[in-house]
């Protein structure tokens, strides 16, 4: 019988993000037994108005790269422009001045989108193993031709899932966003890692994973290079963080046999959701230092996997203390459970 668990408040060492935990037994989902044709439809014929799906190039700003190593398809990867950018390269000095209160600053940066399959109705949850290396060859490319020609752009890349993780085509697609200035979010991470540092002597993120190890409460799965787990104070219910076990502060770093490695543990982890949580809206994305190519011995990049389980109501806005209706332990027993 699965245990009853009592609602607590926790902290996260490193982002000092503090989430007040409120489990019931009703919030525990119920895994489907889909069958394999009905999940991931062969639906391989471009869908009508989808500038996405192959055919539909006019509907296109332009391609910047591809990746064409998918048999019987003229390309298995994509990277376009972003039709609609918040940011652009070279982008003009703001017309208005700042002031003791107001500032502003150039909208600079870049912004992409990455097509993950031509194939419309292919979820990555359903991908094969060359299919996922492949958007992770995809990912890579694009991360360090953005860092290598302009290391003062900070590549974000993530993946919306969904309409309610903010997905307004159906067809798969991640996207780049690189900006010109360090986010406050990730900045505070940096300088909440470099203090836990200085306390444990070592990476706390490596410490983490050893911790993660040790206990296995919270281990959804762990290989010879990656461990997957559900952090000690997620925000959200069925968040994973995916770790190399290899300390590399920077995901630029990432070796070819790393990123092969990877492929297979990321598509697990998507399909443990899809069949878990009967395909939830997430979000995914990439966290990786902030300063290119660094040996920063306090940084860990990570890959984190968030459904869109809960919604963000008064008192989250008020507090900015998150309230996840489930439980870290729980949630890892029953992703662990889809084998």
């Amino acid at each position: 019988m699965a245990p009853d668990y009592a609602p607590e408040t926790r902290k996260d060492r490193i982002t000092k993000q503090w989430v007040a935990f409120a489990p019931t037994r009703s919030d525990r989902p119920h895994r489907t037994d889909r069958d394999a044709a009905s999940d991931t439809p062969d639906h391989e014929a471009p869908v009508e108005g989808c500038p996405f799906c192959p055919g539909h190039e006019d509907m296109l700003p332009s391609v910047l790269w591809e990746l064409d190593t998918a048999p019987n398809r003229s390309w298995c990867t994509r990277a376009v422009p972003n039709k609609f950018p918040a940011l652009t390269p070279g982008a003009p000095a703001p017309a208005s001045p700042s002031s003791p209160l107001y500032s502003s600053r150039q909208s600079r940066g870049r912004q992409e989108v990455i097509i993950d399959t031509p194939a419309h109705h292919r979820s990555p949850a359903h991908f094969s193993a060359d299919e996922m290396d492949a958007l992770l060859q995809t990912y890579l490319a694009r991360y360090r031709a953005v860092r290598e020609a302009d290391d003062d752009l900070l590549p974000i890349l993530f993946r919306n899932h969904g309409p309610a993780a903010g997905a307004s085509i159906d067809h798969p697609h991640s996207q780049l966003m690189a900006l010109s200035f360090a986010p406050p979010r990730i900045r505070r991470e940096e300088d909440a890692a470099e203090a836990r540092h200085d306390e444990l002597g070592r990476c706390p993120y490596c410490a983490m994973i050893d911790a993660e190890l040790e206990t296995e409460a919270r281990l959804v799965r762990a290989t010879d290079a990656f461990v997957v787990f559900v952090p000690y104070a997620a925000r959200e219910p069925y968040e994973m963080w995916i770790l190399p076990r290899r300390h590399t502060p920077e995901l630029g770093r990432m070796t070819e046999a790393e990123r092969q490695a990877l492929a297979p543990v990321l598509q697990d982890a998507l399909w443990r959701l899809d069949t878990c949580l009967d395909d939830p809206d997430y979000n995914y994305f990439f966290r990786t230092a902030l300063t290119y190519n660094t040996d920063a011995p306090h940084l860990h990049w990570s890959l984190r996997i968030r459904p869109r389980r809960s919604v963000e109501a008064g008192f989250e806005q008020c507090t900015d203390v998150r309230v996840n209706p489930s439980i870290p332990e729980r949630d890892a027993s029953v992703l662990r459970e889809a084998d």
